[in-house]
């Protein structure tokens, strides 16, 4: 069945073809805003993240410059838009008739587990009325961080920025991100023992390249145990990283498809004196490459 268009109802605006050539670049949000801006909406990104329901002002901000790249936008300085420079929020408590701020001062203080001074509790609302948080996210963060022992706002407003990075913007959002990240620190922690070391000496690249291996790649602390018993005395997060890349590059995603591969009949490489057949002339042992040099040039985060 197909389609054909209605015939037209209402009024009527012309979009620049400039629109149209970006459709195939344009991702959804950003096309939406260019029809916000044509339809003579706000170019506020307060305003169009509200009007448009976007996930985040930052969202909107995103999109105004993609828009003012592409030619359909442009400022006052005729550039692109410059980022704007963060001011410390003044604002005069006794003034304010909103409900949630007298809540929210005093939650996050038991939160926190301490009185908060004013300049605090003004930054704290800025949170609020200036940031755009919603009261019970930045309540749920304050609990966050009070439980990993940085009992300050400031510590607050940096995981908030973090938080709001990963997409987080409800409560929903918030216990979603905050379970996923239990997850994480429980992988690192296994991983770390299987490594014979602890999380918390693990480096921030060593962290991301574990959770690449469960979240993206799909393997398992099987694997990794394999993995490790391949690398035999190079036992780095490194050297194990070039293994199971390998393995996935060549479609080995299970033991029984490694295993046959490097035809070994058991599981530890290490109680057997019997190693993997040389490989043929001109074909690369990926069973037993030098990792760390292989990945040498790979930098951290």
């Amino acid at each position: 069945m197909g389609y054909r268009l209605a015939a037209h109802n209402g009024d009527t605006v012309a979009v620049p073809r400039l629109v149209w050539q970006h459709l195939p670049r344009a991702d959804g949000d950003s096309v939406r805003v260019a029809l916000y801006l044509i339809g003579g909406g706000a170019p506020d990104p307060r305003t169009i993240a509200h009007d448009l329901g976007l996930k985040s002002i930052e969202a909107a901000k995103r999109a105004l410059q993609y828009w003012a790249g592409a030619g359909l936008l442009e400022n006052d300085q005729g550039g692109l838009p410059q980022p704007e420079t963060p001011k410390a929020p003044h604002i005069d408590l006794t003034t304010l008739n909103d409900p949630y701020v007298a809540v929210l001062c005093q939650e996050a203080q038991v939160a926190l587990g301490r009185a908060l001074s004013r300049s605090e509790m003004q930054r704290l609302v800025g949170l609020y009325l200036q940031d755009g948080w919603l009261p019970d996210v930045i309540l749920t963060c304050c609990a966050e961080v009070a439980r990993q022992g940085r009992c300050t706002v400031a510590a607050v407003s940096r995981e908030l920025t973090r938080w709001r990075e990963a997409g987080v913007e409800t409560g929903a959002d918030a216990e979603r991100f905050l379970k996923q990240e239990a997850v994480r620190a429980a992988r690192w922690s296994e991983v770390a023992l299987q490594f014979g070391t602890e999380a918390a000496r693990l480096t921030r690249w060593e962290r991301n390249a574990i959770t690449r291996w469960y979240e993206e790649w799909g393997f398992g602390g099987e694997m990794i145990a394999e993995a490790l018993l391949h690398a035999e005395a190079h036992r780095t997060v490194r050297y194990v990283d070039g293994i199971l890349r390998s393995w996935r590059a060549q479609g080995l995603t299970t033991l029984q498809a490694v295993r046959g591969k490097g035809q070994l009949a058991g599981a530890n490489i290490l109680a057997t004196s019997q190693k993997p057949a040389a490989p043929a002339p001109g074909k690369k042992d990926l069973f037993h490459a030098n990792w760390n040099a292989m990945f040498e040039d790979e930098k951290e985060d």
